[in-house]
């Protein structure tokens, strides 16, 4: 009976393994400066909390299902921000299109 309570477990963690989707991320992430002459296409409001006390808001799937929603409304990139409301505040998506509009710098500092 003891082993059967060990290899149930350990059956039920395989088997949630099995099933992690193995998808890149949708969209390239950015920061706001970078992608200032790029068209906005949505801002997708996140769990929020209250930010002096308590746990934090738990973000769970959040960033790659807005970045999937994102996509679908034809984003290139998106970048993150949190909207803070008095004592209450969450994490929020901006997603942009930066088609044909050079985006950021790379790392000798030119322009993508």
């Amino acid at each position: 009976m003891r082993r059967l309570w060990l290899v149930v477990p350990l059956l039920g963690l395989t088997g949630c393994s099995v099933f992690t989707e193995n998808a890149p991320f949708p969209l390239k992430e950015t920061n706001q400066s970078d992608v200032k002459a790029c068209r906005k296409v949505a801002k997708l409001p996140g769990p929020s909390g209250y930010r002096m006390w308590g746990p934090p808001a738990a973000l769970g799937s959040f960033k790659y299902d807005a970045a999937k929603k994102a996509k679908e409304m034809g984003a290139t990139h998106i970048y993150w921000g949190e909207d803070v409301e008095g004592i209450e505040g969450g994490i929020v998506g901006y997603a942009v299109d930066c088609t044909g509009v050079p985006v950021g710098r790379d790392e000798n500092g030119i322009s993508e």
